[in-house]
């Protein structure tokens, strides 16, 4: 096997230990309180990564995503959606849009289109499953390109009423079939890889390997997909069909809590949640995993105490903190000693004292100086005390920044950089102006507010 190397999708950060959780299993827990309580948490657990559920009409705040890219912590944000369709195509282009904007990279749209429940009631039995599901999903990969994202296939539920490696490679010759070779250049394969009631090294080697198993038939004594090292059988679907390996990145993987052995209908016992875990932490960090495979994020960080997966939380609302936590959190200690106090001291920077209280930021022109920015500002420091000029590091020493400008003149980078010291910012474009510069009277609160 061998991987088509693409930097800006194998990117690694200097402080990348590849692991990385599944944050919790619903869309609201996205408060800036949140992020204060979990990002030394996290940051503890030695994650580099985090994938993050949001929907179509629910985005996550970049409140809660700044931190996590200010502290090399790589979101990866899963939109679910109530069942596989075509969507509002504007709606996840803005929203692709701003989460770009943010710093984040991965954006994944569906979930586990090979099983029956991820589609409305009656479709998933007719005729054309996977051109359906390409149809829906082929618009959403030229959105996410036309961002600067990778198109990202979601993930398929391991096994699967549709045999999920059998699902994958027609999904593979559909795209080449439509000549999208854009796609193929910019694919990344979104994947779980839970241990299942296996030992971790379950199904490693793929169908190669295990050459008896066959979609829907694993013989007695021999291994499938269905165990942590699924991403073994994709790469030899991806490398029969496109001739080579893309990036695939895991958005749940790892043993269970409240995983039950099929033999013996009873819970599997402690030990081996955290031997599995920890042999696959170890595999990860000592780089035994494929360079293919971008990071290990495990399921599942926490939930409420009433969610039907709360026994899979590593760090549960209640009850006893995973052994397998302990376990990873002293091996981060040993390996990457840094990494425990950067969460809080990222926290800390947020809750630094600002010394201005309000900041006008104009724009600088090669033919020189605006009068007319300035007359706009004039208004604002005249009702509001502020200090105004052209200055971004003054600018970040204020609670609030009013930046005159459009996003040619102040960039978005710039804005995004006051935001993340903790900046309360707020726009004045074009089509402000006339009804500011005619009015002589301070702003409305709700503007600068």
């Amino acid at each position: 096997m061998h991987t088509q190397e693409n930097p800006d999708i194998n990117r690694k950060l200097s402080t990348d230990t590849g692991i990385g959780f599944h944050y919790f299993p619903d869309d609201s827990h996205y408060r800036s309180t949140d992020i204060e309580h979990w990002l030394p948490e996290l940051q503890n657990l030695g994650a580099s990564w985090l994938t993050l559920v949001s929907s179509t009409n629910r985005s996550i705040p970049e409140t809660f995503l700044s931190p996590l890219v200010q502290s090399s912590i790589e979101p990866i944000i899963h939109i679910k959606t109530d069942c596989i369709k075509p969507l509002d195509l504007d709606v996840i282009d803005s929203t692709m849009r701003a989460y770009a904007n943010w710093g984040v990279k991965y954006v994944c749209v569906f979930n586990c289109p090979n099983m029956r429940i991820s589609w409305k009631v009656g479709d998933f039995e007719q005729k054309n499953l996977v051109e359906r599901f390409v149809d829906c999903w082929i618009p959403i990969a030229q959105l996410q390109i036309g961002c600067d994202l990778p198109a990202i296939l979601p993930p398929l539920y391991q096994g699967g009423i549709y045999w999920d490696t059998s699902f994958l490679s027609t999904v593979l010759k559909a795209i080449i079939d439509r000549q999208h070779q854009e796609i193929i250049d910019n694919l990344v394969l979104g994947i779980y890889s839970l241990v299942g009631p296996h030992a971790a090294d379950w199904g490693r080697g793929g169908n190669k390997a295990w050459p008896a198993s066959q979609p829907y038939r694993t013989p007695p004594g021999s291994q499938d997909q269905t165990g942590f090292w699924s991403f073994d059988w994709y790469a030899e679907v991806m490398e029969n069909v496109l001739g080579d390996i893309r990036p695939m990145l895991m958005l749940a993987g790892g043993a269970r809590r409240g995983q039950l052995d099929p033999r013996t209908k009873q819970k599997k016992d402690t030990a081996w949640h955290t031997t599995c875990n920890t042999t696959i932490a170890n595999a990860m960090l000592a780089g035994h995993l494929p360079d293919y495979l971008l990071n290990v994020n495990y399921w599942l960080l926490c939930t409420e105490a009433d969610h039907a997966d709360s026994e899979d939380a590593w760090l549960p609302a209640k009850g006893i903190v995973a052994p397998a936590a302990k376990q990873l959190k002293n091996m981060i200690a040993k390996n990457y000693p840094d990494m425990i106090t950067l969460g809080k001291e990222y926290i800390s920077s947020l809750n630094t004292k600002k010394s201005l209280r309000h900041y006008v930021l104009l724009p600088r022109f090669d033919w020189g100086l605006s009068e007319w920015h300035w007359n706009i500002a004039g208004t604002l420091v005249q009702g509001q005390d502020a200090c105004c000029g052209y200055s971004v590091d003054a600018a970040l020493l204020a609670e609030t920044v009013t930046i005159i400008a459009n996003h040619h003149e102040i960039s978005l980078d710039v804005e995004n950089k006051l935001k993340q010291a903790g900046c309360t910012t707020h726009r004045i474009n074009y089509e402000d102006l006339d009804h500011i510069s005619s009015n002589t009277q301070p702003l409305p609160n709700k503007i600068l507010m």
